[in-house]
């Protein structure tokens, strides 16, 4: 570190040396960049506690929509079989004057993940507001 004592014709050279101001800004700037990330990947989900009763949960609302594909492209709406072409029109009609316009998806594991999402867009499309997957127990 160096000193400014002043020149030859007058007093003393009263500025600030900003430098090691700097330096620790710097420090502290690189030490937020790498902290910053790491705090970010946190996602939370709340997931609801498993019933303790044995009682099979198998019976749904008549007011639920379940689309359900299979490996061998078979398309249901709560058990009636539908076409891809005529899908966006048969849920429009279900979804018409509800409250609840929820649509549950059931696709079997070998089912590709396009066909999965392109069968949501199509409910989307349709006036479906909330999309959700039905899971294995």
């Amino acid at each position: 570190m160096a000193m400014d004592v002043g020149d030859k014709k007058g007093g003393v050279n009263s500025g600030i040396n900003v430098t090691p101001l700097v330096d620790i800004v710097l420090v502290l700037l690189i030490i937020f960049m790498v902290l910053t990330p790491s705090t970010l990947k946190h996602l939370t989900a709340a997931v609801p506690d498993e019933a303790e009763d044995d009682t099979p949960q198998h019976t749904q609302p008549s007011n639920v929509l379940i689309v359900s594909l299979s490996v061998e492209r078979e398309l249901k709406i709560n058990g009636e079989a539908v076409t891809m072409d005529t899908l966006a029109d048969k849920l429009e009609k279900r979804l018409e004057g509800r409250s609840n316009r929820t649509v549950f998806f059931q696709a079997e594991d070998e089912v590709p993940y396009g066909d999965v999402v392109r069968l949501m867009d199509v409910a989307r499309g349709s006036g479906a507001e909330t999309l959700a997957v039905v899971t294995k127990p």
